[in-house]
């Protein structure tokens, strides 16, 4: 069963943090799957709405979500 260790919320034009890391798992694989996550966070405009990284024993999954708040 797959279980999700960490989550992020970045904005896709930049790649900057918009929410607080769910981080409890301080392994060396996940601290790994960190450093691709931070790389791939600044490049996610390049890449399709939806995709996996797969690192070692752990996938990195993502979603872009275009929706704009309205006021």
């Amino acid at each position: 069963m797959s279980m999700i260790l960490s989550a992020s919320v970045v904005r896709v034009r930049d790649g900057l943090p918009l929410s607080a890391s769910t981080d409890y798992d301080q392994s060396t694989g996940v601290q790994e799957c960190r450093k691709y996550f931070k790389m791939l966070s600044k490049k996610l405009s390049q890449l399709p709405d939806r995709c996996t990284l797969k690192t070692g024993q752990y996938n990195i999954n993502f979603r872009k979500s275009s929706s704009l708040p309205t006021i």
